[in-house]
């Protein structure tokens, strides 16, 4: 089996943030949580606007003007220990979601206890995705169907700070992903349909996800990421366990799946360099495959690089400012088939996108980008890699805010 192994260097946050550090979101309003007196109510909201043109040779295409997310956030301080949080995302005006709705309990800055809905501490974007905090228009393509953003199940588990070794750490048990529930639901688009979301979630056995996140040098953070576990499959319910045909045909259903993901980002100067890559692989394919008709890969990767420059407008003063910034993209929802399917090269899609934000305030950016898409064609003679050919293009405009 192949496997993609790519460690970067990250991040730097000084001991300044001390507690709002421990929580996934302490860019937007979470951090006025551990800030504000106890019985302190807390309301904030994020969200972001779209305008997506296709440009595909020979054929006219109609734009795409979406609201894509309007989030409201809402957390309330009981007392110095216990805090909840929740985010209730409205997505393309119809959609109504709980991003994330969990009690934390601080026994002290290296301890901590979550539970409810929490976001998989995987990557970057999936954690950290206020309009603010990254460039370009739309989430990274990486982010979207590789890691895939945003990530939030049931769970429950630990974090905290290791201040000596200058190291976040998060540690939590979460509902699987679903398998099978009649249909397949991981084919060679990857595992983004699998996603419970919390919603009455199926459970059979926990799965596992962590984070290391090391902040000790200047302007570096760099983050090593991981979830691991079995998918689940409605074929158990009610399923006799004596019944050896049946459960060997419901064990069909379920695939193993393992994900490390290596995250950075580093600022010198004005200039700020983002880093990820992501291996997905997944066992029992053969299996599942024959069972479900679906054709899910063994092994899923993505990786991209992002070059920003940070550029404040008026002398003194750090807003408004002009973030001009390049990023590629590489992913393959098929990267490894192993000998029971036909590889779809297809999935095989590298993205060039360049665009320029404007932000006005810390809390608000406007923002447009071009992308250059193309995707695999075929394997070159004798070279192990697919050729590529031109997908399409895209221009995409669009604001965001946050407070």
């Amino acid at each position: 089996m192949k496997i993609l192994t790519s460690l970067f260097l990250v991040f730097t946050v000084g001991c300044i943030y001390g507690q709002t550090f421990l929580d996934s979101t302490i860019n937007s309003s979470t951090k006025r949580i551990f800030f504000s007196d106890p019985n302190a109510f807390v309301f904030g909201s994020y969200g972001e606007a779209h305008y997506n043109q296709d440009m595909v040779n020979g054929s006219y295409q109609n734009g795409n003007m979406d609201l894509h997310r309007l989030i409201m956030f809402m957390g309330y301080k009981f007392n110095n220990k216990l805090q909840f949080f929740s985010e209730i995302e409205f997505e393309h005006v119809k959609e109504v979601y709980v991003e994330q709705a969990f009690l934390n309990y601080s026994f002290n800055s290296f301890f901590n206890v979550k539970g409810g809905i929490i976001l998989i501490p995987v990557g970057y974007v999936n954690e950290f995705h206020e309009p603010t905090l990254f460039n370009g228009v739309e989430r990274p393509n990486v982010d979207k169907y590789v890691i895939p953003t945003t990530w939030r199940e049931m769970g429950l588990g630990l974090h905290g700070i290791l201040k000596r070794a200058n190291l976040k750490y998060q540690l939590y048990l979460v509902n699987g992903m679903m398998g099978y529930n009649g249909t397949a639901k991981i084919n060679s688009g990857g595992i983004r349909s699998s996603r419970q979301k919390g919603a009455e979630a199926s459970f059979s056995s926990p799965s596992l996800t962590g984070k290391l996140t090391y902040y000790g040098l200047n302007g570096l953070r760099l983050g090593v990421s991981g979830f691991f576990g079995n998918t689940v499959s409605t074929m158990y319910d009610g399923l006799d366990r004596m019944d050896a045909a049946a459960v060997t045909m419901a064990d069909s259903s379920v695939l193993g799946i393992g994900m490390v993901c290596a995250n950075l980002q580093y600022n010198i100067g004005d200039f700020q360099f983002t880093g990820i890559a992501n291996v997905t692989s997944l066992s029992n394919t053969k299996e599942y495959n024959e069972f479900t008709g679906s054709n899910a890969a063994e092994q899923i990767m993505g990786y991209y690089g992002e070059l920003a420059y940070k550029w404040s407008l008026k002398a003194g003063a750090e807003y408004p400012k002009l973030i001009p910034f390049v990023r590629y993209e590489n992913y393959d929802t098929h990267f490894d088939v192993g000998r029971d399917i036909t590889k779809d090269y297809g999935k095989n899609k590298r993205i060039t996108t360049a665009g320029l934000g404007l932000q006005i305030t810390p809390g608000t950016i406007v923002k447009i980008d071009y992308q250059y898409y193309e995707k695999g064609k075929e394997e070159l003679v004798g070279s192990g890699e697919p050729g590529f050919i031109y997908d399409k293009s895209m221009v995409n405009v669009g604001f965001g805010y946050w407070f």
